[in-house]
């Protein structure tokens, strides 16, 4: 766990990381508290407190806010799409374009990148536990109604609705760049599928008997997401709005939320210091050892090293991040520009 402080200036400032090691292998619980220092030994410390925070958070991102919550929940989307939808179909037409290589890319990353001692699993902090991991999450915190960006902002603390504010939201966090730059994606969004269904389906009558479009929601629910077909949750799809706000949120995690969490990987995390995907030891003071403390005391840079990934798991990891954030030749953008004649 790790607490921070939101300053006057907006800025969030870290106070304190709590490191936790469960019972295991006869071991009883281990738990500490580390804090900024100024003394040597505290500062070194809290650096290898730090690595171990972002190799977990690294692997969350790249298990959870990456590969299960845009690739691997889109395929459903895509499969219904294709069998469903015809490719005259205005909802078809619509969605292509989003769904475009998606089926290709979850190929090669199922053959090289989650696959059993894959990348993932090898330079990654889950380790073994990668797979698992992400299937948990979807069991547990998956749902298609708070994929939409003011509910997932909602759900996780960072707004809270504010009809007289922008958006209908009103931020905890006012510098919040994927929050600011996101919502003005999402009404764009919003507004572009709101015309083109208005456009083609001008009553609720015209969404309810479009047998192609009911099979295709069906499907979705029932066959492709089918452990979860009896949840509460799943918008129905019986007018035009209810259209509108299902369309969105998969144009959104297929565009604004992907981006996000994808194409400014490497940006980021190429200079693996700073985003270290594994943490390879435990923390000095975590199994007290004489030898081991000395030896921290001494040159308390080569522990965090040892720490940080290995050379041949952090050049994998800067090789992998850097075509994840290379974009197509033939991308298409999306833009929230509006000219005024």
């Amino acid at each position: 766990r790790t607490l921070f402080f939101l300053t006057p200036e907006g800025t969030l400032r870290p106070l304190a990381i709590e490191l936790t090691r469960p019972p295991i292998d006869g071991k009883p619980q281990w738990k500490q508290v580390f804090q900024p220092s100024w003394n040597a030994t505290g500062v070194w410390l809290w650096r290898i407190a730090r690595a171990h925070v972002l190799a977990h958070d690294s692997g969350y991102h790249q298990l959870v806010s990456h590969w299960l919550r845009t690739h691997c929940v889109t395929e459903p989307y895509i499969i219904a799409t294709n069998r469903q939808l015809s490719v005259l179909h205005p909802i078809y037409r619509l969605l292509h374009p989003h769904f475009r290589y998606t089926m290709e890319i979850n190929a090669l990353a199922r053959e090289s990148l989650i696959n059993s001692g894959g990348i993932i699993e090898t330079s990654f902090s889950p380790g073994k536990y990668s797979m698992e991991l992400c299937s948990i999450a979807y069991g547990k915190e998956w749902r298609f109604d708070q994929e939409a960006l003011p509910a997932d902002l909602i759900r996780r603390g960072m707004a809270v609705e504010d009809p007289t504010a922008a958006h209908g939201l009103r931020l905890t966090i006012q510098d919040y760049p994927f929050a600011n730059d996101g919502l003005l994606i999402w009404d764009a969004i919003k507004e572009w599928v709101s015309d083109y269904v208005n456009h083609y389906y001008t009553d609720a009558s015209l969404v309810q008997t479009d047998q192609e479009l009911q099979a295709w929601w069906t499907e979705i629910r029932t066959v492709g997401h089918g452990d979860k077909k009896d949840e509460p949750w799943w918008p129905e799809l019986n007018t035009t709005q209810d259209l509108v706000d299902i369309l969105t949120t998969m144009l959104w995690v297929t565009s604004g939320h992907y981006a996000s969490v994808n194409f400014g990987q490497y940006t980021y995390a190429g200079y693996f210091p700073n985003r270290p995907t594994i943490a390879r030891t435990n923390v000095p003071t975590e199994d007290p050892d004489d030898a081991v403390w000395k030896r921290f005391k001494e040159k308390p840079e080569e522990a965090l090293l040892r720490c940080f990934p290995s050379q041949i798991q952090a050049t994998t990891a800067m090789a992998v991040l850097d075509i994840l954030s290379t974009h197509s030749p033939d991308e298409e953008y999306v833009t929230t520009l509006k000219f005024r004649v």
